[in-house]
């Protein structure tokens, strides 16, 4: 297996036994043969452990947040390259095998996604900004980890290693969000070898219930480091992404979707509670 390096891929949860069948789908699926799979489940009600159990995922108990479950998965894994992948993320088959091809030239890659459904007003809307972003992929500045929209999935574990070594421990347990964004400042902060791989991952984009939850939930938690080192320099990345763009219909749709889910995340900040 020398030209196979073991991939490590991880993925937080919390009852996430809807999605979680197709995530695992995914992983399952891919043409590149050395993977193993790590579900780091915050100590779900629902049958998301068994779900991962019955596709051969290891799944480990987190008693901390959604950073602190990126931080455990890092530990427990024991790949050369880990991969950074959310229960509502769907792997196109041949990403992995793709991005171990990249990385004698880089460090971290950037997978670009695409909506996994657009029916109904919410998905619509998402599948608009992917469109935007879509244009926007790979040009000058865009993977920067302080302006542009974009943050990497693939990692050498040394990056990821030094990443977390530089963010405060207080902080990991208790953040939320954006915690792929401070992964990704102090990564880039190790490393500016970022490269993008095209049509590498599919979002199950939420219906409006979903969307209200997480972005509130989101919200609330920006409170935890609006004070500290990262709430400034990570201020637009804490945003939604690109706002405009063309054509105009798909910029008008990711404009109001911007819109829509700023003023959630405001609510959040003001009215809520992190949980």
């Amino acid at each position: 297996m020398e030209n196979t390096p073991l991939v490590s891929i991880t993925i937080p949860s919390y009852n996430s036994e809807k999605m979680i069948p197709s995530c695992l789908e995914g992983v399952v699926k891919q043409t590149y043969p050395n993977i193993e799979i790590l579900v780091i489940d915050s100590h779900s009600t629902d049958r998301t452990r068994d779900i991962a159990a019955s596709y051969e995922a290891r799944v480990v108990e987190c008693d901390g947040k959604l950073l602190a479950a990126r931080y455990l998965g890092l530990k427990e894994s024991k790949g050369p390259y880990v991969v950074l992948v959310d229960t509502d993320q769907i792997l196109e088959p041949t990403a992995i095998e793709r991005a171990v091809g990249m990385m004698d030239d880089y460090d971290m890659v950037v997978f670009e996604a695409q909506s996994y459904n657009t029916e109904w007003f919410i998905p619509k809307l998402h599948g608009a900004s992917k469109q935007i972003m879509a244009a926007r992929f790979g040009k000058p500045g865009v993977f920067s980890p302080t302006r542009g929209p974009f943050l990497p999935r693939f990692f050498k574990r040394e990056i990821l290693e030094k990443a977390f070594a530089a963010i405060p421990q207080e902080l990991i347990l208790g953040t939320i969000h954006p915690d792929h964004a401070i992964i990704y400042y102090e990564s880039y902060k190790v490393s500016q070898k970022v490269g993008g791989l095209r049509n590498a991952i599919y979002d199950i984009e939420p219906d409006w219930r979903k969307l209200w939850k997480t972005r509130y939930r989101y919200g609330a938690s920006l409170r935890s480091i609006k004070k500290l080192y990262y709430g400034n320099l990570l201020g637009k990345k804490m945003g939604f992404g690109p706002c405009s763009g063309h054509p105009v219909v798909a910029g008008l749709q990711t404009l109001l979707l911007a819109a829509i889910i700023k003023v959630i995340e405001w609510t959040g900040y003001y009215f809520g509670r992190v949980s």
